[in-house]
């Protein structure tokens, strides 16, 4: 028997990539408490990672996905969180300067910093693009007063930097409709990694610095959280998906074994205990003997890569002298001793992303990351419209705040 679907209680987040489809159920609780009631995976077709390639397959395999986590969890799903990442981000800071008066100065309002965040926005999206999110970095009141807040100081003039975070159109509503094909709707549409540090970051280490990694088939993608905000991105075209390849042409063998070898066998540390231990792998003659060493030597050269582009992109960020620590997430990261090697070329802790609010100790957790947090995102974001129109339900309430603006932005 089915649990029924009641109104915002359920949200299931759909992270949709190149190799594979997750899905993610969370049920909302009260107090913004969560439970997680479930995740599915399935193999993706019809999706290549940067374009739809048919429409068919892809809304076949989206749909073999959700039946299953509807099937596991006894939940009728309706609507889901999509997330969209890897090689179809496009990120990009965008400035943008409002004057506030011609002579004197005045209070600076909550809707002059809309409207000039706004201005933003238009000035840093192309025709074709579609902004997912946008993160302010700073504000600069008259050239003078850098804040990341200027609401109630007095200035004549008001400038913005902020990260603009878009897709391409067509991409979205390609992707939408493959999901509305297979019989559901989508409610929101989110950067997947940022809606996976959601899940895995609390307030205190927004707060303190973090740098999150989340190693996909194709994309790394990087956020650098300081101060509370999201101050940089950034993405490395290598991922999961290219160690399989380099595993595959070191011993001539199918991209699906490479990738069963990988998960099973693949160490980054080949000076460990046990390299020079053979396993047998399935060739046409028959088995073949290899030794784990030889593995380790594959994947070798696409991990240094990795990690120097990941050194690169932080150094670009400059704030790597205020990074207390690194958590890492997606498939990739659960190549054995990947962690440890990241630690030490980067020195600096690093741990292995989890599910804050799960009860229950998941070990895939880092790979399930993305499709908990675009459930986690949308329920965020329901709260986030349900208490704006609670705040502006009171007739009275309104009244007042409005007239606080208009003194404030005229006297």
């Amino acid at each position: 028997m089915f649990r029924k679907f009641i109104g915002e209680k359920y949200f299931c987040g759909l992270d949709v990539g190149a190799q594979t489809i997750k899905a993610g159920l969370i049920e909302s609780k009260e107090n913004r408490q969560f439970e997680l009631l479930g995740v599915y995976e399935g193999n993706t077709a019809g999706f290549d990672g940067t374009s739809v390639t048919d429409l068919g397959e892809l809304s076949a395999s989206i749909n073999t996905v959700l039946s299953g986590l509807v099937s596991n969890t006894r939940v009728k799903i309706k609507t889901v969180q999509m997330g969209i990442g890897g090689e179809l981000i496009r990120q990009r800071l965008s400035t943008s300067v409002m004057p506030l008066l011609d002579r004197g100065s005045k209070v600076i309002s909550r809707r002059d910093i809309v409207k000039i965040q706004k201005q933003a926005q238009l000035l840093g999206v192309k025709m074709d693009e579609i902004i997912l999110h946008d993160f302010p970095q700073s504000y600069k009141v008259d050239d003078i007063n850098r804040a990341l807040n200027p609401s109630g100081l007095y200035g004549r003039k008001l400038e913005i930097d902020t990260l603009i975070v878009a897709v391409n159109g067509t991409i979205i509503k390609n992707l939408s409709k493959a999901v509305n094909q297979a019989g559901y709707d989508v409610e929101n549409i989110f950067f997947t990694t940022y809606a996976a540090t959601m899940t895995a970051l609390d307030d205190f280490q927004r707060k303190q610095g973090c740098l999150f990694v989340d190693i996909g088939a194709s994309v790394t993608d990087l956020v650098i959280f300081k101060g509370g905000q999201l101050r940089f991105l950034s993405s490395i075209p290598l991922g999961s998906d290219d160690i399989t390849r380099a595993i595959a042409a070191r011993l001539n063998i199918s991209h699906g074994l490479a990738d069963d070898i990988k998960k099973s066998y693949g160490v980054v540390r080949h000076r460990q205990a046990g390299m020079n231990e053979e396993i047998l792998i399935k060739s046409e003659e028959g088995y073949t003997p290899v030794k784990k060493e030889a593995i380790s030597e594959a994947l070798d050269p696409v991990v240094n890569d990795l990690i120097n582009m990941l050194k690169a992109s932080v150094a670009r960020s400059e704030l790597e002298r205020q990074l207390p620590g690194i958590i890492m997430s997606g498939g990739g990261s659960l190549l054995t001793g990947l962690p440890e090697r990241l630690e030490e070329e980067m020195v600096l802790p690093v741990k292995m992303a989890s599910i804050n609010f799960c009860s229950r100790k998941m070990h895939n957790a880092a790979k399930f990351l993305s499709s908990v947090g675009l459930a986690h995102a949308g329920f965020d974001k329901s709260l986030g419209l349900f208490v704006k129109r609670n705040q502006y339900s009171h007739w009275l309430k309104g009244l007042v705040d409005r007239s606080k603006e208009l003194y404030e932005e005229y006297f």
